[in-house]
């Protein structure tokens, strides 16, 4: 695929988001004002049409209806199924390039009217009667996984092969050759729970995965915790980096993941030596944006290619 499909598909999808996402922070414009009607008591539930507020169909999303068919819709409202459950209301969400597969129908068993998306973070608003980890105000991100914690897996930090999340792992074990554990907005082999590009969204097993976001940090400082700063990070994790090293990450330009992984490497670096890190791509028509990153306790430069 080229870059410039990359970006149509990448457009389309904003397109498809902007009718709610509208004051999201970290995701486009509009947030002081959505504050300030929040402020004054009004909420935009109270702005729909009658016939949709009476329907029992409440909150927005986005929802799958084929290849290249994503739309914003009103969808029923998440409920407590389970006593270890929490259900947020989203703050913030991002669009991930795992997204794109979904947009383009490569993932299997997606069916019509699945609610997409898995990089998320909000404010909890309801909690399960044996969920004693979280309570109602606490912010959080919500990882990409779905996770037990209890199963062999989980036990062992493996929290993706979880055992007790994907109701239909003999499925995907058939395709793939081992099962992962659910996943949020990510077809129905992969447990066909609804994603978090939504108003709210039901956590399942939400006293294991959520992180609690400190006071004082924003979500635009903490929302890539959800699923793409863990992916750069593990690759990082897989170089071993000691510190003095030149690392290649091979990537599309200027995507989050790539910048991850580089932000990850320097992170890991902790020697006082040099370790330079340069991502590339294969499409030689892409901008070349150059920065330097300063790692704390070494000097380090990243460039992008």
């Amino acid at each position: 695929m080229g870059s410039t499909n990359i970006g149509a598909i990448i457009r389309t999808l904003r397109g498809a988001a902007s009718s709610w996402l509208r004051g999201v922070p970290g995701v486009c414009r509009g947030g002081p004002r959505v504050r300030e009607r929040r402020r004054r008591g009004e909420t935009e539930r109270a702005r729909w049409p009658e016939h949709i507020r009476r329907s029992g169909f409440q909150r927005k999303a986005l929802v799958w209806h084929g290849k290249h068919d994503i739309r914003c819709e009103a969808v029923p409202d998440p409920k407590i199924e389970h006593p270890r459950d929490a259900i947020i209301k989203v703050t913030s969400c991002a669009i991930c390039g795992s997204d794109l597969h979904i947009f383009n129908g490569i993932i299997p068993q997606m069916n019509s009217g699945d609610v997409v998306g898995h990089e998320t973070m909000g404010e909890v608003v309801e909690v399960g009667a044996e969920n004693k980890t979280l309570k109602v105000g606490d912010r959080i991100v919500v990882p990409f996984t779905i996770s037990c914690g209890e199963c062999f897996f989980c036990k062992r930090g493996f929290f993706s092969g979880c055992e007790r999340t994907n109701p239909d792992r003999e499925k995907a074990a058939t395709l793939w050759g081992n099962a992962p554990g659910g996943l949020f907005g990510y077809s129905h082999l992969l447990g066909g729970y609804a994603g978090g590009q939504a108003e709210y969204l039901r956590v399942p097993y939400a006293d294991v995965g959520p992180i609690k976001v400190p006071d004082g940090l924003d979500d635009e400082q903490v929302l890539f915790l959800s699923d793409i700063f863990p992916t750069g990070y593990m690759g990082a994790e897989f170089c071993d980096i000691q510190g003095g090293e030149t690392i290649a990450i091979w990537g599309a330009v200027r995507s989050v993941n790539s910048r991850s992984a580089a932000h990850s490497c320097l992170a890991r670096s902790v020697s006082s030596r040099s370790t330079r890190c340069r991502s590339g791509s294969r499409w030689p028509s892409q901008p070349e944006p150059r920065r330097s990153i300063s790692g704390k306790r070494t000097s380090t430069t990243a460039s992008w290619n």
